[in-house]
């Protein structure tokens, strides 16, 4: 729903902030009403905003809709919609929002509703995983390794196919297997996991991640809440730990 609302507005534009003042502005719920009639007179109806907040930026709000932030600059009778950048620490600052979100969310996961690797320690690192994606393959073949350098792997179910897919009922069976770990490693491998039903929490896990902006696999959060998207070595995986 929410990319039928986005899809009607202009293509999103790079917004370079040169600098940003670590001052703050007062919030103009005037202006908040005029970006939400600015948006509309854009969509074919009513877009489901549910919050717009001033930015650390001048002029520039964060627009939340569903799960998804926009940042937009509003002047006149133009909006432009675009990143927002922090040129003084480097960061993209949507993306800085976004991770700490995920990041607050996992740690209100239960490690009960997770897939252990390994021995329990003191470090780990939380993965939305597939069983059949490539990155995610090669990544469980270093599992090993991160247990060996004091990582350990928690792994969250992610079927990108979706509900009521091949890799979805795959999912379900290594959850419910009596050996979960194994089960894994053999459905990562290529191998074929015997079909098994049980009281499972994969598409739970799989709407989660979609609540909370999760968009591929694998998807690494580290202890440290820092968001990984994508594929990274043990070596990067240890040194951004800490």
């Amino acid at each position: 729903m929410i990319q039928r609302y986005i899809g009607q507005l202009p293509s999103l534009l790079a917004f370079l902030l040169i600098s940003i003042s670590p001052f703050s502005f007062a919030f103009d719920e005037e202006e908040e009403a005029r970006i939400i009639e600015k948006l509309n007179r854009i969509a074919s109806g009513d877009i489901m905003i549910e919050d717009v907040e001033l930015s650390e930026a001048e002029g520039v709000y964060i627009v939340t809709m569903g799960t998804r932030e926009f940042y937009i600059y509003s002047h006149g009778d133009y909006l432009l919609v675009g990143d927002l950048y922090d040129t003084v620490r480097q960061v993209d600052v949507g993306q800085e929002r976004s991770n700490k979100k995920i990041a607050q969310a996992i740690s209100e996961v239960s490690e009960a509703d997770m897939i252990m690797m390994g021995e329990p320690l003191d470090k780990y690192v939380t993965v939305f995983t597939d069983t059949d994606c490539f990155y995610c393959q090669k990544f469980h073949t270093e599992v090993e390794a991160l247990q060996s350098q004091g990582i350990q792997v928690r792994y969250l179910m992610f079927p990108r196919s979706g509900i009521g897919t091949e890799s979805y009922f795959e999912a379900v069976s290594v959850w419910c297997s009596d050996n979960q770990a194994d089960a894994m490693t053999l459905a990562k491998a290529g191998g074929t996991v015997d079909p098994a039903e049980c009281d499972n929490p994969v598409a739970d896990q799989y709407e989660f991640g979609q609540l909370i902006g999760i968009q591929g696999t694998p998807t690494i959060i580290l202890q440290n809440g820092k968001v990984i998207n994508g594929y990274a070595p043990p070596d990067v995986l240890v040194s951004e730990s800490g």
